[in-house]
């Protein structure tokens, strides 16, 4: 699944000659907490978000202006963000993008390390849509769910699959076994959080309707 398949494209936008009045209407009136920023061609310029308006001199935000012999460049952008009524003085000009063919793992990846809560989705410059957090999970809901495993035996060589594949288990650690679709584990792990780790993994391979947990720590 990729960002084209979980993104919206009923995009609002606002330019960025706009004010920031008309930019805080929008968002009071579609309930949004983001407007991406268009220039005159069309193309994304930028992104303006509560952030960005939490930063008004109206909220408190900005400093005095002080002895302007002694005003940094910190200070004069400051100024302008907590003053301008041009959406292009205040709005966030570095945007993280994806493209379309962005995987939705790679998408959710991107949100988290910048911690952002919306990511634009471009080709070149033109915005194409938008993937909020919501839509993430909406994507998870409408994920196709995995092969189920058919028989205990099939159900025991997946989760061993796993152990190894996903938690870098070796594969003699744990002894695996299913009876009636009920998995059995036994052996020796280091930690309760590897127990759990375990565990979470045994309850998402498809097929296993319960779990017995014989392990023990080390």
């Amino acid at each position: 699944m990729f960002a084209q398949d979980i993104m919206n494209t009923d995009i609002t936008t606002i330019s960025a000659d706009s004010s920031v009045y008309q930019a805080i209407d929008l968002m009071v009136a579609k309930e949004i907490s983001g407007l991406p920023v268009i220039d005159n061609d069309g193309n994304l310029c930028g992104l303006l978000t509560e952030g960005d308006l939490m930063r008004r001199i109206e909220f408190g935000g900005g400093r005095s202006a002080g002895n302007p012999d002694k005003t940094s460049l910190v200070d004069f952008d400051d100024y302008i963000r907590s003053r301008s009524w041009r959406v292009s003085d205040i709005m966030s000009t570095s945007v993280i993008s994806v493209t379309l063919d962005t995987p939705v793992a790679a998408v959710a990846e991107v949100m988290f390390q910048n911690r952002i809560k919306r990511v634009p989705v471009v080709s070149g410059k033109r915005l194409l849509g938008i993937v909020s957090r919501i839509d993430l999970l909406k994507g998870i809901v409408a994920a196709p769910a995995a092969r189920t495993a058919s028989g205990d035996d099939a159900l025991a060589r997946a989760i061993r699959a796993r152990l190894q594949g996903d938690l870098g288990l070796d594969p003699d650690a744990v002894k695996v076994s299913v009876q009636d679709s009920r998995a059995v584990l036994e052996g020796i792990v280091s930690s309760e959080l590897e127990r759990r780790a375990i565990r979470v993994l045994v309850e998402n391979v498809k097929g296993v309707s319960g779990l017995v947990d014989k392990l023990s720590l080390a």
